[in-house]
């Protein structure tokens, strides 16, 4: 059925469909759009206020709920992330049931359930409706906010905001956010320690009381249900809210740049760059140039083939995606543009966004893009259509944003009228590239390359949390100091000895070693205790245990001349001969006595400030040109952390450091005793509970 649909569709479209001679070289024209019957929800509205409506489609035994709470946007200030927290904990226990209790309900009916900060969403099989029901009514009458349930969500959040230092994409939302809303914008709030620290059970509490409300909320209920099922249900369970006044709010908008800003935020060591271009506008849901905007907008970066997409992807080979939109909002729109780039290409991938910018305002766009263009759109349009939710959105946002109410009925006629001259006029409204901001994310050395773009020629600089911040001269390096001297240092430091002579005599008596670490992290949701043994045997053999759960979760082996790892999701690898080889090097150990023997270039770069403190920064390129970076406390020569990257699975580079602290006398070695691992945006803590020199090993200890 879906397949005739999508054709039957396509005839009235696209009227080249029809054609014996098919020009599969350029896009179909589109003819005369078709009159799309768009079936109208039932809707009714309850004593207290709230709307509902009910699409009813009986192919399924299946029905959702969705409940949306329509208040203004709320500054925060001093406990931003409020309103997210309270909808977390609507669902974390009611004055009749725990969180358990509430999580089995669900599970055993195979449901769905949760909860946000602007009301829930819930689906179930239709014989099971009126439980699922019962307990979404339960949740926003009686909710509890039971404290021990808010300190499991407060520290992780905690943990989140932790994260974000090392992921460059949450930086530049987070930076972006405040540079084009401002911090006293309720878009524009970034979140602190403090803000989570200061939530609070009472101010869950009074949010909640204020407002949720029925009298500002639509629920909306669709599927295998009947219009009077669905009101005998509303009613029964949600009949009972009170409604009350609920206070708005309103806002100046935010100003607009005159001029073009360079924004940078350091992130030390990348090896990417994240540039966003923004800026706000005045463009509201359902305003009169929506269609206009909707197909300039895609064809200069929304869509696959846009103007963005196919320079810097496809032509220069800058990126893996360029991306621009213009958005509509019920407050404030925005224009955004954007993509993570290679260090080198920085300042000419910002050339091209602006050159990008600059051509859709200047330049009708082809017959081609433009019909391509309106074609994909047609197409999402129908394919949206199968949906009923689909339906239940169009009905709420006429409700909500005051729309015409054959507003989507008229979208695919709307969408044709659509020409080059229109699509220009959208672009010279809302396109700016005279007056916007330029963030980058990046290694501060690029920072630099940045200031022919700026107005005044000064960039500006901030810290991850949109804080302005004044950027330090570079410290000069001590004349005649090298990289390998640094790393003599840090050995003779460790070891409280005078000279390398010495520090040899000590790493030959160490024969073997046996770490063991204790560490704990949270994983969607789940905090969990992890064990993490480290076993190493002279000259090079290794092992490397995590167990979590009592279970061994993880694993590392190496004898010298095979070896391989194991993991719980891809099972167990052997090393290929390439790896074996590199690995007969990595796990030396007194592999750092003899980096230069082994073939390593080291290179001395700079002196960084590492929380308040200075350390030089080594880069280190091993023989297979793999590069990494070390950084060693200027003034106790210790070294303070490690960083490389490496690949996920989207090919993506991941920054993983290592930052030791805590050092300790152990036998005849100073040794970090607390190491702070983060790969990603995955951060945990290690502290050392045991170091053994020169313990027994069994025979097999190093068996692959």
């Amino acid at each position: 059925m879906r397949k005739i649909f999508i054709i039957i569709l396509s005839v009235f479209i696209n009227t080249n469909f029809i054609s014996q001679d098919i020009d599969r070289t350029k896009a179909p024209e589109p003819g005369i759009a078709p009159e799309i019957n768009i079936s109208k929800p039932n809707k009714f509205e309850l004593e207290n206020g709230l709307k509902v409506f009910v699409v009813e489609n009986h192919k399924l035994p299946k029905v959702s709920f969705q409940l949306t709470v329509d208040m203004d946007p709320v500054i925060e200030k001093g406990h931003v992330g409020l309103s997210s927290m309270m909808g977390d904990m609507l669902s974390a226990g009611t004055t009749t049931k725990t969180k358990s209790e509430i999580d089995q309900d669900i599970d055993f009916i195979g449901a769905s359930f949760s909860t946000y900060s602007n009301g829930f969403y819930g689906s179930s099989l239709t014989k099971h409706v009126d439980k699922v029901m019962a307990v979404a009514s339960d949740v926003i009458l009686n909710p509890a906010f039971p404290e021990e349930e808010l300190e499991k969500k407060k520290k992780r959040a905690l943990s989140g905001l932790k994260s974000i230092k090392t992921n460059a994409d949450a930086i530049s939302s987070r930076v972006g956010s405040a540079l084009k809303f401002g911090k006293d914008h309720p878009y524009g709030e970034v979140q602190m320690k403090e803000d989570v620290e200061n939530i609070s059970i009472d101010l869950c509490k009074e949010y909640y009381k204020t407002y949720f409300r029925p009298n500002i909320s639509y629920l909306v209920i669709v599927g295998d249900i009947s219009v009077e099922k669905a009101k005998e249900l509303s009613n029964k369970y949600f009949g009972s809210w009170q409604k009350a006044d609920v206070p708005s709010h309103k806002y100046e908008f935010p100003e607009h740049d005159k001029g073009v800003r360079v924004a940078f935020v350091n992130k030390p060591g990348a090896v990417q760059s994240v540039i966003s271009v923004f800026y706000p506008i005045d463009y509201k849901v359902g305003a009169p140039d929506k269609f206009e905007v909707s197909v300039m907008s895609n064809i200069f970066g929304g869509a696959f083939s846009s103007y963005l997409n196919a320079n810097l992807r496809e032509d220069k080979g800058y990126t893996y995606g360029a991306r621009g939109y213009v958005s509509s909002d019920k407050l404030v729109g925005q224009f955004r543009a954007g993509a993570s780039v290679r260090n080198e290409v920085t300042d000419s991938a910002v050339t091209e966004f602006l050159y990008e910018m600059n051509h859709i305002k200047n330049e009708l766009v082809s017959d081609e893009d433009l019909n391509r263009i309106k074609n994909n759109m047609n197409g999402d349009f129908a394919l949206s259509l199968e949906r009923s939710q689909t339906i239940a959105r169009f009905a709420l946002n006429i409700e909500r944003y005051n729309l015409p109410e054959d507003y989507y009925q008229n979208y695919l006629s709307n969408l044709q009228k659509v020409d080059k001259e229109a699509v220009q006029r959208a672009a010279n409204k809302y396109i700016d590239p005279n007056n916007c901001i330029i963030l980058v994310v990046g290694n501060e050395d690029l920072a630099e390359t940045l200031t022919q773009f700026d107005t005044d020629g000064e960039i500006e600089y901030y810290d991850i949390n949109g804080d302005p911040k004044v950027k330090k001269e570079e410290k000069p390096l001590p004349d005649g100091l090298t990289a390998e001297q640094v790393v003599k240092d840090y050995l003779m430091t460790i070891t409280g000895k005078d000279d390398m002579k010495a520090v040899a005599k000590v790493y030959k008596k160490i024969k073997g070693v046996k770490i063991v670490n204790t560490a704990s992290m949270e994983q969607q949701g789940q905090s969990f205790s992890m064990e993490m043994t480290e076993k190493m045997k002279a000259p090079n053999n290794y092992k490397f245990e995590i167990k979590a759960m009592g279970m061994v979760v993880q694993k590392t082996v190496f004898n010298g001349n095979s070896g391989g790892e194991m993991n719980m999701q891809t099972g167990k690898k052997d090393f290929t001969s390439e790896e074996i080889e590199e690995k007969k090097n990595e796990y030396l150990i007194d592999k750092e006595l003899k980096l230069l023997d082994l073939g390593y270039q080291l290179k001395l770069l700079s002196i960084e400030d590492l929380n308040g403190s200075d350390a030089y920064k080594i880069e280190l390129t091993s023989p297979s040109g793999d590069i990494s970076y070390a950084l060693y406390d200027v003034n106790s020569k210790l070294k303070v952390q490690e960083m490389s990257y490496s690949k996920d699975p989207q090919g993506n580079d991941i920054l993983t450091f290592q930052i030791f602290s805590n050092y300790k006398q152990v036998k005849s070695l100073l040794y970090p005793h607390t190491v702070l691992n983060n790969f990603g945006s995955m951060e945990f803590e290690m502290n050392v509970s045991s170091i053994e020199f020169n313990p027994k090993f069994a025979s097999d200890e190093f068996d692959w």
